[in-house]
């Protein structure tokens, strides 16, 4: 059986969704394959890259699906560097005959982010909001000039008339709830089955 590893933050983590809902797992039952669960929460991209080697290089797995960017968009890191540490990954994964799929991350639904006492975006909402926007449409490029298998994880969340769907999301407005993941595995489980590294 062939292993995907899923590394990110508490987007792949899933820390408050029930065991067996979490999408790496409905993915591993969707796909027929080993899916671990290498998410940690709060993490960023840099930290991704920092355990790189041995949560993913290390264990030889055929695939490694990496997302992130969220948290270093929070902490005010500029589009620039999380897409360097995001190239690093893939450059690390290619040079081991690890197949790579970047995604686009999931929104932040901002209404209801906003009901809640954390601390808030570096920056404020409405420069992370532009931010983000700038980190979709870079990762999207960067995948497509470099002919990188890239799983779209923004567009299923957000409706035809522009607006980020809350019903998909816990009440903190930053982490999808049950049906968001089921949203994500199925997004993801499209992806494998009609590109070629499902085939390969």
């Amino acid at each position: 059986m062939r292993t995907l590893i899923c590394i990110g933050d508490s987007l792949t983590e899933g820390p408050d969704i029930p065991a067996g809902h979490t999408w790496p797992e409905l993915m591993g039952n969707a796909l027929n394959m080993d899916v671990v669960n290498c998410g940690i929460g709060g993490d960023t991209t840099t930290g991704m890259l920092a355990r790189f080697y041995p949560q993913v290089i290390a264990q030889r797995p055929a695939f490694v699906l990496i997302i992130g960017g969220t948290n270093d968009l929070w902490w005010g890191q500029p589009v620039n560097a999380i897409l360097a540490n995001l190239f690093a990954m893939v450059v690390q994964a290619r040079h081991h005959k690890i197949a790579a799929v970047l995604t686009l991350p999931p929104p932040v639904h901002i209404p209801l982010a906003r009901k809640n006492d954390f601390s808030p975006p570096w920056g404020g909402y409405e420069r992370f909001s532009e931010e983000f926007q700038q980190l979709i449409k870079a990762i999207d490029r960067y995948a497509a000039e470099s002919e990188l298998a890239l799983a779209d994880l923004h567009r299923p969340f957000v409706s035809k008339e522009g607006e980020v769907t809350a019903g998909l999301f816990l009440q903190d407005g930053l982490h999808p709830n049950k049906d968001g993941h089921q949203m994500i595995a199925h997004a993801l489980s499209q992806t494998f089955y009609g590109d070629f590294l499902f085939r390969a």
